[in-house]
């Protein structure tokens, strides 16, 4: 196998490892077995556990769910990450700060999930805008959102019912999104 068919194998096996078990639950051992290498040439390929859940990201994490046209956009996105918690679900908008900091390099990563991220979002909700100001609004206050939810445990459901969550938080995402002066 060549380098980048054997970088192919590794993120098609870490894919779904990190999608069932989370970024915690899956170790690369995990995906090293899964891909049929060895941990150390999924280290070599990949420099870290961050690194490569980055790289075996999908494209736009955990906005999938937001392509459904039942209601308004900034909903849709607050509905995903609420759901998510209430399901115990794995949650990119929770992780991406601690994916960041363990990267091995910080700036590049930061980089490379910010284009990725704030252009999906820009796609999303018809940014198009100098410096995507609204998209990186958006993508503020989704990573807040998270973070509360799932690293604080603020708003538990027997606290703030989560549909209530969804239309308080989902306004504020909403008026975002439709803001002109953004």
């Amino acid at each position: 196998m060549t380098e980048r068919t054997t970088r192919d194998v590794i993120l098609d096996a870490a894919r779904p490892l990190f999608a069932e078990r989370g970024f915690n639950g899956t170790t690369i051992r995990d995906v090293a077995e899964a891909a049929g290498v060895s941990p150390a040439l999924v280290m070599k390929l990949t420099g870290s556990k961050a690194e490569l859940f980055q790289a075996a990201a999908l494209d736009s994490p955990g906005l999938a769910e937001a392509t459904r046209h039942d209601e308004p956009v900034g909903y849709r996105m607050v509905r995903a990450v609420v759901e998510r918690r209430d399901s115990d679900d794995y949650d990119f908008w929770a992780m991406a700060p601690f994916l960041i900091r363990e990267a091995a390099d910080h700036a590049v990563a930061r980089a490379r999930t910010n284009e990725r991220v704030v252009a999906r979002i820009a796609a999303l909700i018809g940014d198009e805008s100098a410096g995507l100001v609204r998209s990186q609004m958006v993508v503020t206050l989704l990573l807040g959102l998270a973070g509360s939810l799932r690293t604080f445990e603020l708003l538990p459901p027997d606290e703030m019912p989560s549909e209530t969550l969804i239309e308080t938080y989902g306004r504020l995402v909403q008026s975002v999104v439709d803001d002109p002066e953004l």
